[in-house]
């Protein structure tokens, strides 16, 4: 079950959103090397914040199999602070239609490719139908320019935004490695690629779960 939500919501949902922090510790600065701010073991920085949005899938014990969060790019864009470099052939950055994706995480218990490809489909597929709902017209973030191929084969109406550039990285890439932009346009047929790369055929139309202080008791009951 994918649920999703908001950055104001971090004390009414504290399990999930500790859970949350100490697992982007573990990946991003303990694996990865990463140089981000940190503390007691969790990673939280700048654009955790009210107006952020969450998606997280969880399992039948509500531990976090992957997620990823969104930001308004208005008043929070990690590409228009620090790698404005990226856009080459796009419109503004930033943009009351156009929300930001980061911190992007995928460990299903199963390492299967169709698992991951799973994983990956149905936590972003219930980020593209929460834009619909919205209507944004984008999504973009920034991406390993290794990974263009798999955003790619999830739908062809990936949209580079310029030109690779390296990027300083951690213990694992030493100088860094090489990053890149991209936008998804927020459409029926972006939905339906993701859906189809997924092979969700049994996925109904509502992917996801509000769930907000005000969906408490329905949180609990759900598993």
């Amino acid at each position: 079950m994918v649920i999703v939500l908001d950055g104001v919501e971090r004390r009414q949902q504290p399990k999930f959103f500790e859970q949350l922090f100490r697992l982007r510790y573990e990946l991003f600065v303990k694996r990865r090397g990463w140089a981000l701010p940190s503390l007691n073991g969790r990673e939280v920085d700048q654009y955790d914040v009210n107006d952020a949005v969450y998606f997280l899938d969880i399992d039948d014990g509500d531990s976090i199999q992957s997620s990823v969060r969104i930001n308004p790019s208005e008043s929070g864009s990690l590409i228009a602070d620090y790698f404005p470099h990226l856009i080459e052939n796009a419109g503004p950055v930033r943009s009351p239609h156009i929300y930001e994706a980061t911190r992007l995480i995928c460990l299903p218990p199963d390492k299967s490719r169709q698992s991951i490809r799973a994983a990956k489909a149905r936590l972003l597929g219930a980020m593209v139908e929460w834009g619909l709902r919205k209507k944004l017209a984008f999504i973009q973030t920034v991406i390993e320019t290794p990974a263009l191929s798999s955003f790619v084969e999830m739908t062809p109406l990936t949209i580079p935004l310029g030109l690779s550039h390296p990027y300083g990285g951690g213990r694992k890439t030493p100088g860094g490695g090489e990053c890149m932009a991209i936008r998804w346009p927020v459409t029926e047929q972006v939905l339906e690629d993701i859906r189809l790369y997924g092979r969700l055929s049994d996925v109904g139309p509502n992917w996801f779960e509000i769930a907000g202080a005000d969906r408490q008791p329905a949180l609990q009951t759900m598993h």
